[in-house]
């Protein structure tokens, strides 16, 4: 069982089914109980017998698989299972078996799939997600006119039940199809066969991983024949699928034909470097032994692993690679050189140099210092990692400790990027020599010539403050800055840059960053943004939870360019390379995740939200208490809109009639200095107005496992692993507020396009602080465990907050 775990089984069949043999029971029961004792992965109860399945479940701690059920003997099988399923919260796999046989049609395999599931959902309560069907499909090896078209068929029953039936899942016994064939023949049939039909919808399958080729890596003539089997493009399609195979001969691995070997005839040290590249773990930890009765480990490190790693970096800054291949590159790097240390011990040199990594205080951002990390340490570097939310006398006490040659500095907001110009005072008033790389999303390579400025006089930090734009940077500056040849005159050449930035020289920076040329003051000219507009009517008044949402609700709000663009690193694929990208990499990366999130419950989406009676005045938004409106349960139709006219009272509070409404927060947003003038406050009504608005406010969060498990990947040499998990967390955490967001729209009856979601940290709402205020609104720390950093950010990291603006008129913008 462990060996199918780690070679990447996701369930386990369990069967002990024997005819001589009549303690069926009794054997499942022990063997499922040692099972559950040795791994983690969810167990399928095969057996035919009722009672062995009863046994299975009670000695299983976890949520089962039932395999199986179907109409061959009409309700008989379901009646008897189906009650086992539900009382120990099983999951099922459906057969499209009936009383006529198994269904050799799409359409037949629906009509089936769809009785039972009528059964089972209605009469027995399970949900869809219970239940995972099989189409079953046929070998293509007989010739057999009656299942030339089977293959077509599971594929299209595959589509229309993922299609009729939502929120039900599928699986299928993939070889199959190729049964009677060459073995090299069902390699790649069952892999191409496989690819179409999880481009169908499958979602689970049955397959030995060994004997499948990833469909971009199969031979494009192979792959051509399999189609025009599994298609039945041709009347001779079988004849010239085995003909082919046959002349092949039998020699050979298995799904590897007609590719040959790319590293043949290379040295050790070639395909050492090419492994590196081309992101091949097999063997490497041989060819280290091989490249060393020839040469000493520090020149195999130098000169044959750094070199590769090099080679790496430089097709990532030509745009060849994305970043999680790169971090691919370098888990074959950390695998070569774990290897190698037990070589290097004592060996001086080793270490090309030392560096303090930290994410600044206040800030729970640290993918972009993880990269940082495992760049450096992979190309010879010893690195310390303080991770995140780090103080500043904590960074610089361990660079004195270490004797550090640099520090550096991640951020991902303007708010916690302060502290890096603090960092570098600090350092510069104890008279320490440290380089300081600064890198984050808020920042650019202006501020790092401002930060290297100590004083308003002109003092600049002697060793040098060098801004990174990404990992491989910083890691071409930390090589310059560690050799002695090249140090002083780049340090030399960053300080003249500073000097010569006539942005900087003339003081506008300083001045922007103070606020001066902004909308201040008492004046306020307000925008052209209607001021009568129909106001909505809340379904209830103050805050409501919205536990365990669904994830498959939460993914279907998954922007996907924004999570393969830039949370997973392919920001500059363009054309063929970005669809075969997509195709290939993310889309079954992305599968596979969901359903690991799904089984693992990584990501756990949990919400608040909640209406507020409000008003505008100048740049302010003003919120009230409901308490008066919740009591006196005051009616919320639309048609009754004229009881919400006020009439102006004296001090913080405003009637309603005879409710009194107390003023509970305030808050303030810039307002564009020229253009158009817009300020978030105009899309509210106006404490003048006679009418008073409503608000929502919404805070989310998919929980800190994600979070949690990313770093153990990260940790355990997984990179791309994780740096994919903590890109699909945050992208779900965004999918999860619009998944909210949708929700208040249709309780607040709001058109498409209406309901802008208005999160903190953007131009037109920047003020972090502001959170404060919207924790105090709803209990995000009570009922999401979430908490504030010092700096405002939101913990866990994968969460959002954000104002919900009913106006028809509302626009994204910046301000000022």
């Amino acid at each position: 069982a462990r060996e199918q775990v780690e070679g990447g089984a996701h369930a386990l069949d369990v069967c002990v089914a024997l005819t001589e043999r009549q303690d069926e029971a009794e054997q499942m029961h022990k063997l499922v109980h040692l099972l559950s004792a040795a791994v983690e992965t969810p167990l399928v109860i095969d057996s035919t017998e009722r009672d062995v399945i009863e046994a299975a479940l009670k000695a299983t701690p976890g949520r089962a698989i039932i395999n199986s059920i179907n109409m061959e003997r009409g309700r008989e099988r379901i009646d008897a299972i189906v009650p086992l399923v539900k009382v120990h919260g099983a999951a099922v796999i459906v057969l499209t078996i009936d009383e006529q046989g198994m269904a050799k049609t799409a359409a037949r395999k629906l009509e089936i799939a769809r009785r039972i599931y009528d059964i089972v959902t209605a009469e027995y309560g399970l949900a869809p997600s219970d239940l995972i069907f099989d189409a079953l499909t046929f070998t293509l090896a007989t010739g057999d006119v009656e299942f030339r078209r089977s293959a077509m068929e599971t594929i299209e029953g595959i589509r229309l039940i993922k299609g009729e039936l939502p929120g039900v899942f599928t699986s299928l016994g993939v070889s199959n199809v190729s049964f009677g064939l060459l073995p090299r023949a069902r390699a790649v049939l069952n892999s191409v066969f496989l690819y179409h039909c999880v481009q169908a919808g499958l979602d689970m399958a049955i397959v030995n991983p060994a004997h499948i080729t990833p469909y971009a890596e199969i031979d494009t003539g192979q792959r051509a024949l399999a189609e025009d089997l599994i298609f039945d493009r041709r009347e001779d399609a079988l004849a010239r699928y085995i003909a082919h195979f046959e002349a092949l001969g039998t020699d050979g691995m298995e799904g590897t034909e007609g590719k040959g070997d790319p590293t043949a005839g290379m040295t050790a040290e070639e395909r050492i470097h090419w492994q590196i590249v081309h992101r091949k773990r097999e063997q490497i930890e041989a060819l280290i032994d091989e490249a060393l009765t020839r040469h000493d480990p520090v020149w195999v490190l130098n000169n044959v692993l750094l070199s590769a790693m090099k080679e790496v970096g430089d097709k990532f800054g030509a745009g060849e690679l994305i970043l999680p291949f790169v971090l691919q590159s370098a888990e074959v790097m950390k695998k070569a050189v774990a290897h190698l240390e037990q070589f290097l011990e004592r060996k001086e040199g080793v270490t090309r140099g030392k560096v303090v990594l930290a994410t600044v205080y206040g800030d729970v951002h640290d993918i972009g210092k993880n990269l940082v990390h495992t760049i450096l340490s992979n190309n010879g570097y010893t690195v310390y990692d303080l991770g995140k939310q780090v103080p500043i006398n904590v960074i610089i006490e361990k660079a004195v400790e270490v004797q550090a040659d640099a520090i550096g500095l991640s951020a991902l907001l303007v708010s916690t990027s302060r502290q890096m110009p603090a960092c570098v005072k600090e350092l510069h008033h104890r008279g320490l020599n440290f380089p300081v790389l600064i890198g984050g999303a808020a920042i650019n390579r202006r501020f790092g010539r401002r930060a290297l400025f100590v004083d308003d006089n002109g003092t600049m930090y002697g060793p040098g403050v060098f801004y990174c734009n990404d990992a491989f940077e910083g890691l071409e500056t930390v090589d310059k800055l560690t050799n002695p040849a090249r140090r002083d005159a780049f340090i030399e050449q960053i300080k003249c840059e500073a000097l010569e930035d006539e942005y900087l020289y003339a003081g506008r920076g300083a001045r922007l960053e103070r606020g001066e040329g902004r909308a201040t003051g008492p004046t306020v000219v307000r925008s052209d943004v209607s001021r009568n507009v129909p106001i909505p009517r809340p379904p209830f008044w103050g805050w409501a939870e919205i536990p365990n949402i669904p994830l498959d609700r939460v993914f279907a709000c998954l922007d996907l360019r924004e999570l393969f663009r830039v949370a997973w690193g392919a920001r500059g694929q363009r054309g063929q390379s970005w669809e075969e990208l997509v195709e290939k990499e993310f889309n079954p990366r992305l599968e596979r995740m969901m359903r690991e999130a799904r089984i693992r419950r990584t990501i756990r989406p949990h919400a608040v939200y909640g209406y507020w009676p409000c008003q505008s005045q100048g740049n302010t938004l003003i919120v009230y208490d409901p308490s008066p409106l919740v009591n006196d349960q005051i009616p919320m139709t639309n048609d009754q809109k004229d009881s919400w006219n006020l009439v102006p009272s004296p001090g913080s509070r405003q009637a309603i009639g005879h409710w009194s409404l107390r003023e509970i927060a305030r808050f303030e947003f810039p307002r564009q200095a020229d253009r158009l003038r817009l300020c978030l406050a105009d899309y509210f009504a106006d404490v003048d107005s006679g009418k008073i608005d409503v608000v929502a406010f919404q805070v989310v969060t998919v929980g800190d496992e994600a979070d949690r498990l990313s770093e153990e990947l990260q940790h355990q040499g997984e990179y791309s692993e994780g740096f994919y998990l903590h890109g699909l967390s945050v992208e779900a955490a965004e999918a999860t507020a619009e998944y909210v967001n949708r929700h208040i729209r249709r309780e607040l009856g709001l058109a498409e396009k209406q309901g802008l979601r208005y999160s903190w940290g953007y131009p037109a709402c920047p003020d972090l602080a502001d959170h404060v205020k919207v924790f105090d609104l709803l209990p995000a720390r009570e009922v999401l465990k979430m908490e504030l950093t010092s700096a405002y950010q939101l913990v866990p990291e994968q969460s959002t907050a954000a104002m919900v603006v009913h106006h028809p008129e509302a626009v994204y913008f910046a301000a000022p």
